[in-house]
């Protein structure tokens, strides 16, 4: 009995009884797609906090997992190239790709993956080599890990469960390496000096009189999401002009099975205040490349038009997308 009581406080309180009881939960924890290294960084190998909400959502190939890994909210699943959003159920996968706001613009992984951080949010897309779908895992975080170095060890968490779900689904696909070091946050520059996602972008006449500022990220083949932000200083920085560039799940998540207003299921459109166009990317659904005015701007069409022209462009052809299509 002695023994049997010893051998239970150890499993109870030693390091590697820690481990072992948290290599139990992970078996079955989020389908079992979590990796232990990278996860217990952020949970020190505590089970009953780090692992505490563990959902499944659909059946079949159309399954995805949402499970909370310590402060952080992870979503891992196979997103078929036509899926659209129903916007009818709220734990849909698509809602939840980049699904808390963030200050700083997406920003590549890096490695040779497929996905981007913008210091909140964290997302890998791979595409199946085998089948007409990608494997992603999105990654909602919070302030704690705006930080560099926080967001590279969310990144190696997020390409560890890529790799698992790859092979959970049965998806041929093609892996990237080590996450290299994560940029500093993007700050705000002066127009002309725009290297990124802003580059090629003019800003003249009834606009160049209120605009003064740019925020940006790097502008990269590998990264599906791009944005490109125009500010005006006054008072209190205010953002003015959105223009993003969404690809794969990204881009699906803005299309609906519906055409109600908001849902970019045409192939271009202007509105009052917005603008989308669309091109045909390999492996892939159609990219979506948009503009955004918000209550602090005064939108003309001309500018939205011909802003939008210039960044889809250069996006477009980045990514090695044809087909574009511009509204006019």
């Amino acid at each position: 009995m002695l023994i049997l009581v010893g051998g239970y406080i150890w499993y109870q309180t030693s390091d590697t009884g820690k481990g072992w009881r948290y290599k139990e939960r992970l078996a079955t924890y989020c389908d079992g797609l979590l990796p232990y290294d990278e996860s217990a960084v952020f949970t020190s190998l505590n089970a009953e906090i780090g692992l505490a909400h563990d959902e499944h959502h659909g059946s079949g190939e159309s399954r995805y997992n949402s499970c909370r890994v310590s402060d952080m909210t992870m979503t891992i699943g196979l997103i078929a190239d036509e899926a659209v959003n129903s916007r009818l159920d709220k734990f849909e996968m698509l809602d939840t790709l980049r699904s808390s706001a963030s200050d700083t613009p997406p920003k590549p992984l890096g490695g040779g993956w497929t996905g981007y951080t913008d210091l909140r949010n964290t997302g890998v897309v791979l595409p199946c080599n085998n089948k007409p779908a990608s494997v992603v895992v999105s990654i909602a975080g919070d302030k704690s890990h705006e930080n560099p170095r926080a967001a590279r060890k969310v990144g190696e968490l997020a390409v560890a469960a890529a790799r698992n779900a790859s092979a959970h689904w049965s998806c041929k696909t093609k892996f990237g390496g080590r996450i290299p070091p994560v940029s500093r946050p993007a700050t705000k520059k002066y127009l002309p000096s725009a290297t990124g996602t802003c580059k090629g972008i003019r800003i003249t006449g009834y606009e160049s009189m209120y605009i003064d500022w740019l925020k940006e990220g790097e502008a990269s083949d590998t990264t599906p999401l791009e944005v490109c932000t125009f500010g005006e200083f006054g008072a209190n920085p205010e953002r003015l002009y959105v223009l993003e560039a969404a690809f794969g799940p990204y881009a699906q998540r803005l299309r609906s099975t519906t055409d109600e207003t908001g849902s970019m299921n045409a192939s271009a459109g202007l509105g009052r205040n917005m603008a989308w166009a669309t091109a045909a990317c390999p492996g892939s659904a159609r990219a979506i490349f948009s503009i955004y005015a918000t209550e602090y701007a005064d939108p003309r069409k001309p500018f939205l038009i011909k802003s939008l022209h210039a960044f889809a462009e250069r996006s477009a052809a980045r990514h090695g997308c044809t087909d574009l299509r511009l509204p006019r």
